[in-house]
């Protein structure tokens, strides 16, 4: 969906300001006459008229700075701001950096006016697809997997180069070979804790499709309510739900951020088009999303604020841990590519799409736009 600008509109109050005719007119009117003083004062010819004159037209500014203000408030006054909508798939703490940015008002900061979308699993990368968001901040192998199929879509920035689930279990699971034949819960298939799992389970040694069965539970909460009622056995959780989970007796049996694995986890992904087309656009975004790390990492109580707004966890305990977790352990200070990231999840999607093989990461990504950021001191 093409930018659109929004101008801010003046407020229902008031007779002047249901009719914008009148307010223009009357401000084009009250210019005019100020420019006609003016004139006066430079013309006068003895010293006490010019100070007279200068002391009225000082009442006279006062009256006139006083109206436009009446007449033209704050929003009308402010820059107009370039609409974008942002999509993003999960109530996650990963996302935590463009939470943080809405919430703190960095948008509006670069001139923009974002809209954020929650998009669960394959739908995100479609929407996006099909152009009716200009962003998405999501985990890789969703926008990568589409681009190996042909699609417009490039990397151009990422939070999170580790895989940060935890594989959550019911308590008599006291090991990873117990997980054989077993139900793990996933939230949807080709989403990234479908991708973490059978990586996980390839290092293990196990065939996810034969060794296990995994089914689409939907929600992170969803996934705490099937453990719960014994509807699935594991099931491959984000924080906070992991430690909701872990609160109603459940045990974590591997903190996958704990392992060797560096994968492009939580990407920023737009058009090769858009960023074309809209380059300066693209730019305050990633302005605005940089803006909004350094918040998160740096403003604990903000962080915790948009934690509780967009994680869904009213528990202060829970929302602490999880915001300590990931300001300390898991999303990086610079959300600048990881070409590895990237070659990393095609690797795992060359397992299962043939034209993924060979392909290089750097067929997928824009390091340009970060680049200029860096070059202008933006970063520093």
């Amino acid at each position: 969906m093409p930018s659109s600008v929004i101008p801010a509109s003046p407020r229902e109050s008031g007779g002047a300001s249901r009719n914008p005719g009148i307010w223009i007119a009357a401000f084009a009117a009250m210019t005019r006459e100020a420019a006609s003083v003016f004139a006066g004062i430079s013309q006068a010819g003895n010293s006490t008229r010019r100070n007279n004159d200068m002391k009225s037209n000082g009442l006279f500014l006062l009256t006139l700075l006083t109206t436009s203000t009446l007449f033209f408030p704050a929003k009308v006054q402010a820059a107009e701001l370039t609409r974008i909508r942002v999509g993003y798939p999960s109530p996650s703490a990963s996302f935590s950096p463009l939470f943080v940015a809405k919430e703190a008002g960095l948008f509006e900061k670069y001139g923009l006016s974002a809209e954020l979308l929650y998009l669960q699993g394959v739908q995100i990368t479609q929407v996006h697809v099909a152009k009716q968001i200009d962003f998405t901040v999501t985990g890789s192998p969703l926008p990568l997997q589409a681009s190996v199929e042909g699609a417009d879509l490039v990397l151009i920035a990422s939070s999170i180069d580790k895989f940060i689930y935890k594989v959550i279990v019911v308590p008599s699971i006291m090991a990873p070979a117990d997980l054989k034949g077993k139900t793990i819960g996933i939230t949807r298939f080709g989403s990234l804790p479908d991708v973490a799992i059978r990586m996980l389970f390839h290092k293990w040694g196990f065939n996810a499709d034969k060794d296990a069965k995994l089914v689409q539970v939907g929600r992170m909460s969803d996934m705490v309510i099937a453990l719960s009622g014994k509807k699935i056995d594991a099931g491959v959780i984000s924080d906070p739900t992991s430690f909701i989970a872990e609160k109603l007796g459940m045990k974590r049996l591997l903190d996958m951020a704990d392992t060797e694995f560096e994968f492009a986890n939580v990407a920023v992904v737009v058009s090769r088009a858009y960023a074309k087309a809209q380059r300066d656009t693209t730019l305050r975004f990633l302005k605005a999303y940089v803006d909004g790390t350094r918040r998160f990492l740096t403003d604990k109580a903000l962080g915790i604020k948009a934690l509780k707004k967009y994680a869904g966890s009213d528990d202060p305990e829970i929302l602490a841990k999880t915001y300590d977790l990931f300001a300390g352990k898991y999303i990086k200070k610079n959300p600048t590519l990881s070409l590895k990231g990237v070659e990393t999840a095609l690797a795992m999607i060359a397992d299962r799409n043939p034209k993924a093989k060979n392909r290089k990461a750097e067929e997928f990504v824009d390091l340009s736009l970060m680049d200029e950021l860096e070059k202008s001191g933006f970063m520093r």
